[in-house]
């Protein structure tokens, strides 16, 4: 066990049989491209990635250049799609690094063309069709001849065309409605760009959500992210077993009996009407656990729940261990049996992809 003041436990195991079970749900000539942005949702995006490959898995992407630059340097082989917009001044670094820029607009096509000219390259490229989310993309009511120049540029190799959706996460009848109106875009785009000889690469439109709810709209590859880490992903038919991969624990560093009338934390915000034993805990908003749940949260320690008392400081909390059989340096749970991370999402009015993105890089990682 970790001696660290706060940690993360990630179960590469777990991890391993949320991927063989999306491979098994699957078309077998359907392909996944793994979601890893954001240091894959602060689980280890390298370190997850390699356990992808050892499973068949050769096709990633990310948000933006600088972690495909990264992974890069950390020795990811495979295809990388950089999924959002990306600078002119660093496309020759995309380019060097061997990663797939997404086209986010057609006006950004005459540009990137001129750059691959000037520079005398090849851009590998995948165009973002807007079938609804209104975020970036390329409108799907373009016209034929600005179809041809996107395919048929010579400075320009697409890889691939794909869309997201944006709805796919509930079952709210007019979201469902929605989505199949996303998908009726999608192909009439396609069959747009087939009927007039050009190719439009891999075609992908489902991330998790749509993974699990529509099978009937995987195409060539899938685009898998929080599904395989074991966490809710919206309203979804849970076609197989996902296990949780990360759990997040500190410890309690000191206990004192705090009298009645005394207040606790910055601000005095909460006060003990009784005698009350007080833990401080060695995590804080500066970890990444959400402020937000000052005075209304709670932990788990040995088995019980113990409340939330008082600000949360940046490096510290205090909780109420009054009822519960505990010392100095026991293990406190903060995402995990007793509390996971979905309780804790929910406790703070948020969602579970914001509560993990939170926990910042000094909270030390353990693979186990």
């Amino acid at each position: 066990m970790s001696g660290s003041r706060c940690y993360l436990e990630l179960n590469k195991e777990n991890f391993r049989h949320n991927v063989r079970g999306l491979q098994a749900i699957l078309p077998e000539e359907t392909g996944i491209i793994g979601v890893i942005k954001a240091d894959y949702y602060g689980h280890g995006d390298i370190e997850t990635a390699e356990i992808m490959a050892e499973e068949g898995v050769s096709d990633f992407c990310v948000a933006a250049l600088n972690e495909a630059v990264k992974l890069r340097e950390e020795g990811l082989k495979g295809s990388l799609l950089i999924l959002g917009y990306t600078e002119r001044k660093d496309w020759l670094k995309a380019h060097q690094h061997n990663c797939i820029l997404t086209l986010a607009s057609y006006e950004q096509l005459r540009d990137m063309s001129d750059f691959a000219r000037e520079n005398g390259i090849v851009l590998d490229i995948e165009v973002k069709v807007d079938t609804g989310m209104h975020r970036i993309g390329v409108d799907p009511e373009i016209t034929d001849e600005q179809l041809d120049e996107i395919y048929s540029d010579a400075g320009l190799r697409v890889i691939g065309t794909y869309s997201h959706l944006c709805r796919a996460d509930s079952f709210d009848e007019k979201d469902i409605e929605y989505t199949h109106q996303q998908k009726e875009i999608f192909d009439s785009f396609l069959k747009r760009v087939r009927d007039r000889g050009l190719d439009c690469g891999r075609r992908h439109l489902c991330a998790s959500s749509g993974i699990l709810n529509y099978p009937e709209f995987v195409y060539d590859f899938v685009r898998p992210g929080f599904m395989l880490l074991g966490f809710t992903v919206g309203e979804v038919h849970e076609r197989y077993q996902r296990k949780p991969v990360l759990a997040w624990y500190s410890r309690i560093e000191m206990i004192k009996t705090v009298e009645t009338g005394e207040g606790l934390s910055y601000g005095h915000i909460y006060h003990c009407d009784k005698p009350q034993r007080i833990a401080t805990v060695s995590v804080g908003y500066g970890d990444g656990y959400p402020r937000r749940l000052s005075n209304s949260g709670y932990v788990v320690i040995n088995g019980k729940k113990a409340p939330i008392r008082g600000r949360i400081c940046m490096d510290q909390m205090m909780v109420d261990v009054t009822d519960i059989d505990c010392r100095r340096e026991d293990l406190v749970t903060l995402i995990g049996e007793g509390c996971s991370a979905d309780q804790l999402a929910q406790m703070s009015g948020t969602i579970v992809d914001e509560i993990v993105c939170d926990i910042n890089g000094r909270v030390e990682r353990i693979y186990k």
